[in-house]
């Protein structure tokens, strides 16, 4: 190996440097102050106690002379010779850390490095090289250290780690801090509110000892004691609404279902769920309670990390911020290489990955609401929009799935000799302990369509419609069957009138036929089915006749089919050109098997059929009727085995393409003793001149149809006005009875699809439990029922939806012609009855009665999980962890103090800090699992501590606990620190009587922070966007949150005094404190300035105004009334027309003060601060 790959990594730069002066210092160099820290921040990583590229260490001078593979990298006295102070010069193509790895060393530390060697390289003989990473401080089992022995008057044991520090320091702690302020303390930390003026009296009065421990007790039990602890939680776990393209309603990041895990996290903090079962069920809550729908949603924690566009950015996401959040470790630069500082492996973090690898999402619907469809997967270019019932879950979608491994962080770069990588965790930790058993499901996890809250929804639903039907069936159908009996009587004496009236007029010539069927292409085509029924087998020798006039040579076509529905032809017939057309015996194949003059239009032609079944043909006769000669006689075609016995789906096409034009008529079916089976001659009344045949028959416009087509009833001859107004009577008197006849069968029809429905849907049920969860002998048998009434609530929901549709055209139709939207009413109409008549001819095809494939109750999902992050989260939360438990109770004790135990709190590896207390985090870590990882245990014993209720006020410039402790580490006060954003928003509400405490729920819109008043937490906050008011005051970031940043700006200020929420608070207190407090007292004006004054510091600061703030608040007063006064348009304003409560300033001078002293008071630094 030669030297330059050897220091590659000898110098990466993952510390901050230490700065030193550019001069060579006139004094031997310190190898211990100087020279050892600047090897440990730049060298140690590659060359220290976990790594040794090239065999060489550089964490101990013995090491450092002994040099590696290819000798010494130090020749003391000699930096010229030496390679270590080569590698670190200038040369680019022999200078550490390479480009990209590192910052290189500044020119000071280059000097520092080659003095030392030329001074001799020397190093105390007690210099001792980096411990083993095992022994590392954060890597220890968690084992309670005894309490130090103090004389701390306080039982607190906090409070006798805290002050043995604070003695071996020399420092002096601050007494306890007054009442009223450490009241004010305790409830913003709770509860995030301050206290009501009423509950600072009662506790100022309280002298019972256990004054304070009560309101500890209170303030846990409070619902907003979660709300608030939650978004410190929230911050932790990173919690983020969905975005990515919000405004596009597409959702690439998180999920719009996620509020539901917030939910979660605010009801499991009050209910005090231990730590350790909060954390199992965020990562595994499938796995280890796969029934249990309320804690189901924790897995929000997963799903919240969600990236649509990219799979691996989601796994790389639940593998950097589950090491984070609750080991306290940094694993994603594992992703490219082994950790510079903890033994952990690249390796290992793809095993670690492959816990997660078969994960995906779903939807599960939620008592009370509706199914929210399956989770839609990622198609490109297709919006993804936000899904508002339900919720989203984790499960393993693909159980076997492992991680590939791959290099240089691209998930594109998969190393292809190396297998897929099983899963695991870190190994130093105990990983290899880890227990990955696979996880049977229940029945109702992976298929939900049979959790019982499902089954009796569905029911319930089906019930309801079942006798919502009957009702309406039972209220109107009486009185329908009157009418029908009343429209039949008038119809009945009209025909039989009409009838005599024709036989009076009748002459010899009178023609048989009067109307006839016209099909016209125009520029589309038109294609008429319908159905023959009733027939109980088809017989030999049976006759088809039909005549058929021909207007042009386009093709005009009949046919005979086995299936309507889906188009297909048997039989077939066409004329077009003067040819007639068609199937040759036992093929589909086109023929032309005879031909015809097409001069004299139109022409006339009798077809005859004659049915062979046997033979499977038809002989076909075509005759001119004009002059009855024969074009073609008994002339053999195919029959392709028509037989529309015992069939709803099988009958006649009649077909017409562009540019044609034809007239049927007389169309019969005849056995052969003569009786008909079915004719079709298209008289009145059943037929009305001009009217489409396919509005208010049972012919079926198909779907092959298209353009301007028509089919239509035509005349032969006109009619005499006799005939005309015997035709109006009769046809007014038919629509009335067929509007009854439409309505009653639309209502029956109704109720027998309710039934129907009901019916298939309990029998799935029975079919579907007794195969899956019953396993009962019986599950083929109502399997095979299932699949039947499923057939015929499919039939009953296609009549259904025919009925409706025919009363619907028929309504149209009967509208006025002077109604404008009439044909286009019943264009629609038709246009819906063909797809219903459509539809229901396809379920007409009865279903094989042995089948057992009845359709699923609802989606279904792998019977088996993987069971892999079960077992990380049985590992993460086991007491034998060293880390879980530390790192919780660091979080809480920042959230307490301001300030960690561990600076670092998701790093608790080597390279991150070390612990101001470590005697006392691991004896918090021990309390925690003792107290079966209860939160609200070491939350008392925290509040309940002497250091936490110390005044945090400093002391005089020079005094000892400056020299000692001047950022007060070691807590001999109590840290002062700003109040969080969501604090600072929702006191100014609560101040005002005006903050609305409804719980849970989806997000509110961020950007109606302003204007609407629950508490901050439910407004949506997410990487594209954020409330402007929680942005100013350092609101979380939603992308990495461990630990907030905190800032003072002007803005905040600008914020607290010119704000449209800042405003209408103060007026609002203003306005109540002087009406409720002061003016109905009966004190003197003046008496009443000063009660209105106390009144409102102690609303607003939770405590009394001292004489000088007093009296600067009356001058005050005074200042802006007088302003007020002089100046008329300060406070004249215009009417507030439409105007809410509180949006405009106070008219009267005094009352405009009395808001100024409230604005003031909101940027008093003691408002802002929690001291």
């Amino acid at each position: 190996m030669q030297w330059p790959t050897l220091v590659v990594s000898c110098c990466v730069s993952l510390c901050v440097s230490f700065p030193l002066r550019a001069e060579t210092p006139p004094v031997p160099v310190d190898y211990t102050q100087q020279i050892k820290p600047l090897l440990q921040a730049h060298c140690f990583a590659c060359h220290g106690v976990l790594k040794q590229e090239s065999a060489l260490r550089l964490d101990a001078g013995k090491f450092i002379l002994k040099g590696g593979e290819i000798g010494k990298a130090v020749v003391p006295g000699n930096s010229a010779e030496s390679l270590l102070f080569q590698v670190i010069g200038e040369d680019p193509d022999f200078a550490m850390p390479p480009e990209g790895q590192g910052r290189k060393l500044t020119p000071e530390e280059v000097a520092l490095i080659r003095t030392w060697i030329d001074q001799g390289a020397q190093f105390p003989v007690n210099d001792s090289p980096e411990p083993a990473p095992t022994e590392h401080w954060a890597f220890q089992p968690v084992k309670r250290p005894e309490v130090p022995k103090t004389n701390t008057p306080s039982q607190n044991p906090i409070d006798a780690f805290l002050l043995d520090r604070q003695l071996e320091g020399g420092l002096t702690p601050q007494p306890q801090a007054d009442k009223a302020t450490r009241l004010r303390r305790l409830y913003l930390d709770l509860i995030g509110l301050p206290p009501r003026p009423t509950e600072l009296s009662a506790f100022l009065n309280d002298t019972r000892p256990d004054a304070w421990q009560r309101v500890i007790d209170d303030l846990l039990s409070r619902p907003q004691y979660g709300e608030r602890w939650g978004r410190h939680w929230m911050d932790v776990w990173r919690y983020s609404d969905w975005y990515g393209r919000r405004g596009a309603k597409d959702m690439t990041n998180s999920y719009s279902l996620t509020w539901r895990w917030r939910d979660w996290i605010i009801r499991s903090l009050n209910e005090d769920k231990a730590y350790d079962v909060m954390v199992r069920q965020m990562l595994a809550a499938d796995e280890l309670a796969p029934n249990d729908r309320e804690n189901l949603v924790a897995t929000g924690f997963i799903v919240r990390n969600f990236y649509r566009w990219n799979y691996h950015t989601w796994l790389k996401d639940n593998v950097e911020h589950t090491a984070k959040a609750f080991l306290g470790l940094t694993m994603n630069c594992c992703e490219c290489h082994d950790h510079k500082y903890d033994p952990i492996s690249q390796e290992e973090y793809f095993a670690f990955r492959s816990l997660f690898e078969p994960i995906d999402l779903r939807h599960d619907r939620v008592p009370g609401e509706a199914d929210p469809g399956p989770f839609p997967d990622y198609k490109l270019s297709v919006r993804n929009g936000p899904v508002r019932t339900g919720m989203v879950r984790i499960y393993d979608r693909h159980p076997d799935a492992l991680a590939r491994f791959y290099t240089g962080g691209l998930e594109q770069n998969i190393v292809k000799d190396k297998p897929p990588i099983e899963a695991g965790t870190i190994q130093f930790l105990g990983g290899d302990e880890i227990q990955i058993q696979p996880v049977e499901l229940p029945a109702t996890a992976w298929y939900p369509g049979l959790k019982p809250f499902v089954i009796e929804e569905e029911t319930q639903t089906r019930t309801a419609a079942v006798e919502q039907a009957q009702q309406k069936w039972d209220a109107e159908s009486p009185s329908l069957e009157q009418q029908l009996k009343e429209h039949e009587q008038i119809q009945t004496r009209l025909l039989t009138e009409y009838r005599a009236w024709q036989e009076s007029q009748r002459t010899t010539d009178t023609p048989s036929s009067q109307q006839t069927l016209q099909l016209t292409g125009g520029e589309g085509r038109r294609a008429l089915a319908r159905e023959l029924t009733g027939w109980n087998e088809l017989p030999e020798q049976l006759e088809i006749n039909f005549q058929l006039r021909l207007h042009a040579d386009k093709m005009v076509n009949f046919q005979l089919s086995n299936d309507l529905a889906a188009g297909r032809t048997n039989l077939y017939v066409a004329f077009e050109a003067g040819n007639i057309l068609t199937y040759a015996p036992g093929t589909t194949n086109v023929t032309t098997i005879g031909s015809f003059t097409t001069e004299a239009k139109p022409l006339d032609l009798q077809v005859d059929l004659k049915l062979q079944p046997a033979k499977d043909i038809a002989l076909l006769t075509v005759t001119r009727s004009q002059d009855q000669s024969i074009i073609i006689k008994e002339t053999p075609i195919a029959l392709n085995g028509w037989n529309p016995a015992h069939s709803v789906n099988r009958g006649l096409f009649l077909d017409a393409h562009a540019g044609s034009r034809a007239e049927f008529d007389h169309i019969v079916f005849l056995e052969p003793g003569g009786r008909e089976l079915n004719r079709f001659d298209f008289e009145f009344p059943d037929y009305s001149e001009g009217a489409d045949v396919t509005s208010a028959t049972d012919w079926i416009l198909t779907r092959f149809s298209t353009g301007n087509a028509t089919s239509k009833i035509t005349l032969q001859k006109p009619l005499s006005p006799e005939e005309q107004q015997w035709q109006q009577k009769i046809s007014a008197a038919r629509q009335q009875l067929s509007l009854v006849q439409l309505k009653r069968d639309t209502l029956q029809a109704d109720l027998e699809a309710a039934r129907a429905e009901l019916a298939q849907y309990q029998a799935r049920v029975d079919a579907a439990r007794a195969r899956h969860i019953d396993e009962s002998p019986e599950a083929d048998s109502l399997a095979r029922a299932a699949c039947q009434a499923e057939w015929k609530a499919k039939r009953s929901a296609a009549q259904q939806q025919v009925a409706a549709a025919a009363l619907k055209l028929h309504t149209a139709q009967m509208l006025p012609e002077t109604e404008k939207t009439r044909s286009k009413q019943i264009q629609d109409a038709q246009q819906q009855l063909t797809q219903a008549r459509t539809a229901l001819a396809a379920a007409e095809k009865p279903r094989d009665s042995q089948s057992m494939d009845f359709a699923p109750l609802s989606r279904i999902f792998p019977q088996q999980s993987s069971g892999r992050r079960a077992a990380l989260a049985q590992w993460i939360t086991s007491p034998d962890n060293p880390l879980t438990a530390r790192v919780a109770v660091n979080h809480i004790w920042m959230r307490h103090f301001g300030q960690p135990l561990v600076d670092s709190v998701y790093n608790f590896g080597r390279s991150g800090a070390q612990p101001t207390h470590p005697q006392l985090i691991d004896w918090l870590a021990a309390e925690l699992m003792a107290h079966d990882w209860k939160m609200k245990h070491i939350h008392r014993l925290i509040l309940s501590s002497d250091a936490y209720q110390r005044s945090s006020k400093g002391v005089a410039a020079g005094h000892p606990n400056l020299t000692a402790d001047r950022d007060n580490r070691l807590l001999w006060k109590f840290p002062l620190r700003r109040m969080e954003a969501e604090v600072v928003r929702d006191s100014l509400f609560y101040l005002a009587d005006d903050l609305d405490t409804t719980m849970f729920g989806q997000e509110i819109e961020q950007d109606q922070g302003l204007t609407t008043n629950r508490r901050s937490l439910y407004y949506s906050y997410h990487g594209e966007a954020k409330m402007e008011f929680l942005a100013l005051f350092d609101g979380p970031s939603s992308t990495d949150c461990y630990r907030r940043q905190t800032t003072v700006r002007p803005q905040q200020a600008l914020a607290l005094t010119n704000s449209q929420l800042a405003l209408k608070q103060g007026r609002r207190i203003a306005s109540r404190l002087w009406s409720e407090k002061t003016q109905l007292t009966g004190k003197s004006p003046s008496e009443q300035e000063l009660d209105f004054i106390r009144n409102t510091f102690e609303l607003i600061l939770a405590r009394a105004p001292n004489q000088r703030e007093q009296s600067a608040a009356l001058r005050f007063l005074e200042q802006q009334q007088t302003l007020f006064q002089k100046v008329p348009q300060a406070t004249d304003q215009k009417p507030a027309e439409q105007k809410k409560p509180f949006e405009q300033p106070a008219t009267d001078p005094a009352a405009r003060a009395r808001e100024s002293l409230v604005q003031a008071l909101f940027n008093h630094n003691d408002f802002v601060t929690i001291r």
